[in-house]
């Protein structure tokens, strides 16, 4: 009770230091309330980036075995895995033609890609896709002399020969 010899400055400070404690606990129970809503976040971010991680895993493994799967199209022995910026180089016929005497006219090349799921090809992968399909292809010969120059060649039948493509020299 309010003496009537004390003054009204007391009651405003009491009342004002009420309302001091009353705004710290209502602060506190927010930061507490951010607190958990933070945890709950970084949990979610967590087990998010371990299931990222799974289907990374996954589909990596995927490309190493799918040769092994069922349904793979060629010979697990005519694959070559490359792993980026494409998974395999196949050398359809490689098989049967390594045991027999080999034309060349048996064999077949194909870049293949190994996608998990519904996963898309890369920028670079439509690229590659995109050269191969315009035939921006070709087979070279880099040979090493004694003196440790390379010189690359465009390799073609006798009768197609392509003069040797030396690189510019490089500033270092």
């Amino acid at each position: 009770m309010l003496d009537h010899g004390q003054s009204p400055a007391l009651f405003i400070l009491g009342t004002l230091l009420a309302a001091a404690v009353l705004i710290i606990l209502l602060l506190w129970r927010r930061y507490e309330n951010l607190l958990q809503e933070h945890d709950g976040l970084v949990r979610g971010a967590r087990r998010d980036s371990v299931d990222r991680s799974r289907s990374t895993l996954k589909g990596q493994i995927a490309e190493q075995m799918a040769p092994l799967l069922p349904g793979f199209p060629y010979m697990p022995a005519d694959a070559r895995f490359l792993g980026d910026p494409i998974d395999y180089i196949v050398f359809t016929g490689y098989t049967e033609t390594r045991s027999a005497t080999p034309s060349g006219d048996d064999l077949e090349i194909v870049l293949l890609e190994i996608k998990h799921g519904q996963a898309k090809l890369s920028p670079v992968q439509r690229a590659i896709a995109k050269a191969v399909e315009e035939g921006r292809v070709r087979f070279e010969v880099s040979r090493v002399a004694e003196d440790g120059t390379v010189t690359t060649n465009e390799w073609r039948s006798n009768r197609n020969r392509m003069p040797d493509r030396r690189p510019e020299p490089v500033d270092d």
